[in-house]
């Protein structure tokens, strides 16, 4: 354990501190910097519905054996043209012209030759370049209205190869005639939105969470620049992360736009809130303590291994993920558990390095003071006296206010002469801060530092709460379980109708060119199911056994043939991305393998089918892992047993809670089908470890208060000394999360709804209210079966004295 704390408090250290910060700037800037590993990192992502494939899956097996009959992975882009009162001659001519333009420039990734990939009977358009007919058709549809043609590209894995060919295409057809409706979907047509999307993610993600953790940290701290220290700390962890995060791509593991966008909304929420309780503890020091390194050093010790237990359980919890089957599923567990880490890591290092270099005085204006450190009224001139110093509230505050924008404005001139005097042991002058410093922050600080009144643990707004609570724990108790089970009764609006069409907050082109296309065509058309037959013999008896299937509307080829088999497609009348259309794959299964047991069904509907049936298995056999590793860790970090089974138990009821609230939002607020199958599983995951987390923070300085004065004030106690930086760093959490609803996926909206609601519901109602209750009514016993349940504090406290320590606490 001294071995721990030694390392935690390394970054303290006069020199350390600047070895450190040098540490950190060369990994980031001289390192990861040049190599661009934060940008790779991004290019690593893959997107495809594929890519989230589990193994094991049927649709995997016939993924691979199509890509090695057909030279790679086809993706068809499906042209739509209608007009609701019928096509006419002009109509086709336009086809023509326009099939002239998109064919007019050549993409590498474009089958040249699209009738020797659409099968038999395939025409290409005519008026496309000699040598290079991509597009085959056009199809006219039944009821005469529209007609659909098709290109199809072989996909590498890069996502440009099927995205700059879609989006070439569609800039030529993007003035129709009146009346003329024109879309480009297929499986093209969606994955070429769904990598445009995923292109601009991290960015606006990244934009909009850093804004909002600079307002937070602005409104907690109320301070112009401090915010600066805790925001740079979480901006190096970002980096850092992105930087392993590209590495361990490299070995294979699976990373998407989710993934990479709940990593950075990991580091950024999960390091701030690391960031405000290390800076709340080191701010207590600093009221205690002249010397800022022994303040930090003092700080690190008690909180430095709340963090480091706290950080480990989510770690532990996330790392669980490694067990899904769903690949997205399975790569987001190390992914965002390197994003915890680098944060913890940032936070325990390169925070207090950089602390202890700006000095107290980063606070400003409400800088913590010793009587040794406070600034003496007797240097401020006469004038900012009466003005600043005893001058009105307003106007004491408009001229600092003033003097900080210029400040801000100033910013990189004020750095580098910040630099330039700490290299020459300050012979050089302050061009900038010196001159307001003097006129202005230094009267303002003294007015502050005049009407300061240091808190007292035992007073305050949250020890009103405790001592309310204290009154009847029982009825508190009952109160809010009743409160979370009125949560849970949103359960009754629970579906997991959200399919890849709902898949977006707002209408993209290939959702609505699906939609076109199935008010004329078997709405399957642009989806086509695979069938690989093994043997040759076999191909007439499945054609028959699988469109008889109800749904199937025919069964075509075969496309082509080869080692593996022999590739047919079958198209469904209903809409390829449907739960109904889901629920055709068993059947066109069932109906195959009486046949051939041999032959793989495959294709985007096979796809979805797998992933949301593997989303289910995960959902039941992940958790209890999840729950099992928490309360190991609670049970080590606690030594006690009642403790964690009533905080996990906790947890638990909150998710629940948060979770039933989220479908009754996504019914009525936010009008959305249904939830993903995998909504419950990231949410449980999130929700339990970081809810956990702030259990940690909670009772471990309840542990150490209970040792001196007992279990009843030792809980309210530290509910009083931690109310204030846990709710904060709660509302820092739900809103860094609370930003994914800025992004245009339905899924991130509702993850980052139910864990920003889950977060703020635990950090309000179940750590604030519902476990001090439960401990106050337990009392003792609710640190079974460690030495605390059987004397309460009082000999530990007795011999605590009598050796004339006072122990050390943990934050």
């Amino acid at each position: 354990m001294a071995a721990v704390r030694s390392f935690l408090t390394f970054a303290a250290g006069r020199r350390a501190k600047w070895v450190v910060f040098a540490v950190w700037f060369v990994a980031i800037f001289v390192a990861a910097g040049p190599a661009n590993l934060p940008g790779k990192f991004e290019d690593a992502e893959n997107n495809e519905a594929t890519s989230y494939l589990p193994g094991s899956a049927e649709s995997t097996a016939a993924l691979k054996a199509s890509k090695e009959l057909q030279g790679g992975e086809i993706a068809p882009a499906v042209v739509i043209f209608r007009r609701e009162s019928g096509l006419t001659a002009a109509d086709r001519r336009t086809i023509v012209e326009d099939v002239g333009k998109m064919a007019g420039k050549r993409f590498p990734g474009v089958v040249a030759d699209g009738a020797s990939e659409a099968g038999r009977g395939a025409k290409p358009v005519p008026g496309q370049p000699k040598g290079y007919e991509p597009f085959v058709g056009p199809v006219p549809s039944p009821d005469g209205k529209a007609a659909i043609v098709t290109s199809y590209i072989k996909g590498n894995g890069q996502g440009e190869r099927i995205l700059d060919p879609v989006k070439y295409w569609r800039e030529q057809i993007d003035e129709p005639p009146p009346g003329l409706q024109v879309k480009v979907t297929g499986g093209a047509g969606f994955s070429a939105d769904a990598i445009e999307v995923f292109e601009g993610l991290n960015g606006t993600l990244l934009l909009a969470a850093v804004s909002l953790v600079i307002f937070l940290l602005i409104a907690i701290y109320r301070s112009p620049f401090f915010f600066f220290i805790p925001l740079a700390a979480v901006l190096f962890a970002e980096a850092l992360s992105r930087s392993i995060g590209y590495g361990v791509s490299e070995l294979g593991v699976t990373i998407n736009g989710q993934s990479s966008s709940i990593m950075s909304v990991l580091v950024l929420g999960a390091g701030t809130d690391y960031a405000l309780l290390l800076v709340a503890r080191y701010r207590e020091e600093l009221h205690r303590e002249a010397d800022k390194h022994v303040a930090m050093r003092t700080a690190l010790a008690s909180a430095g291994p709340a963090i480091f237990a706290s950080a480990a359980t989510v770690i532990a919890a996330l790392l669980c993920l490694l067990f899904a089957e769903v690949n997205g599923t399975a790569g987001l567990g190390p992914i965002a558990a390197i994003g915890v880490a680098c944060a913890a890591l940032s936070m325990l290092t390169l925070l207090p390095a950089l602390l202890t270099i700006f000095g107290r005085r980063a606070f400003w204006p409400f800088v913590p003071h010793t009587p040794e450190t406070a600034p003496a009224p007797g240097n401020v001139s006469e004038r900012a006296r009466r003005t600043i110093v005893e001058g009105s509230g307003f106007g004491a505050f408009v001229r600092p206010f003033l003097a900080s924008v210029v400040t801000l404005l100033l910013l990189p001139l004020v750095l580098l002469n910040w630099l330039l005097r700490i290299v020459s042991g300050r012979r050089i002058p302050s061009l900038v801060v010196g001159p307001l410093d003097r006129a202005f922050f230094t009267p303002y600080e003294v007015r502050r530092h005049r009407l300061e009144r240091t808190a007292d643990v035992t007073h305050g707004f949250w020890s009103r709460i405790g001592e309310r609570i204290s009154r009847g724990p029982q009825r508190v108790m009952v109160g809010a379980i009743a409160v979370l089970l009125v949560c849970c009764g949103g359960f009754a609006f629970f579906s997991t109708g959200l399919t890849a069409e709902d898949s977006y907050t707002h209408e993209v082109e290939s959702v609505e060119g699906q939609r076109l296309l199935s008010r004329s065509f078997p709405s399957g058309t642009s989806a086509l199911t695979d069938l690989i037959v093994e043997d040759p013999a076999d191909i007439a008896a499945t054609r028959r056994a699988v469109a008889a299937v109800p749904g199937v509307k025919s069964v075509s080829g075969p496309v082509s043939d080869g080692p593996p088999g022999t590739l047919l497609q079958a198209t469904l009348e209903i809409e390829p991305y449907s739960t109904e259309a889901f629920d055709l794959v068993e059947p066109i299964r069932e109906a195959a393998h009486s046949v051939a047991p041999t032959t793989l069904v495959g294709g985007p509907t096979a796809v979805e089918h797998d992933v949301r049936a593997a989303s289910g298995r995960d959902s039941l056999v992940i958790p209890p892992i999840v729950l099992v590793v928490v309360l190991l860790i609670l049970m080590a970090l606690l030594r006690a047993v009642v403790a964690p089974l009533i905080l996990t138990g906790t947890v638990i009821l909150s998710f629940l809670a948060a979770l039933g609230v989220g479908f009754f939002a996504f019914e009525f607020i936010f009008g959305f089908p249904g939830a993903e199958p995998s909504l419950p599983l990231y949410a449980f995951v999130f929700l339990v470890a970081l809810g956990v987390d702030y259990n940690i923070f909670l009772i471990s300085r309840a542990r150490e208060e209970t040792v001196e004065h007992g279990s009843r004030q030792g809980i309210l106690r530290a509910l009083a000394v931690t109310g204030a930086v846990i709710t904060s760093a709660g509302i820092v959490l739900a809103g860094t999360f609370s930003v994914l609803a800025v992004l245009p996926l339905t899924f991130l909206t509702e993850i980052g709804f139910v864990v920003a609601f889950g977060v703020l519901l635990d950090t309000f109602l179940v750590r604030s209210v519902l476990v001090p209750a439960i401990a106050l009514t337990i009392g003792d016993d609710f640190w079974w079966p460690s030495r605390l349940s059987r004397t309460d504090g009082r000999e530990a406290s007795l011999a605590r004295t009598q050796g004339g320590g006072q122990g050390e606490r943990t934050f």
